[in-house]
């Protein structure tokens, strides 16, 4: 049976605002302190302006599509309480 420390620590990346699993992530100095970021942000970061702009994009969507399924989630929530007698 595997324990819980079997399971990789997440960290939150405040450039794409998603956790990670902590070998996927580095800490960079900003002027709020150190802040963790994911290596693809990073990596996107040092592209073209146009390669910037389709991770940005990109990171949009996933964004857009995890608000919209937690909503559902919460929506879908709401809806079996109602229907409880």
């Amino acid at each position: 049976m595997k324990g819980l420390n079997s399971m990789p620590e997440m960290l939150f990346c405040h450039c794409c605002r998603v956790h990670h699993p902590r070998d996927e992530m580095d800490r960079h100095l900003t002027r709020h302190g150190y802040r963790w970021r994911c290596r693809r942000s990073i990596e996107a970061a040092q592209g073209s302006i146009a390669d910037r702009d389709a991770f940005g994009r990109q990171q949009s969507q996933i964004n857009r599509d995890l608000a919209r399924q937690k909503a559902k989630r919460q929506f879908l929530s709401m809806q079996d309480r109602r229907l409880l007698p």
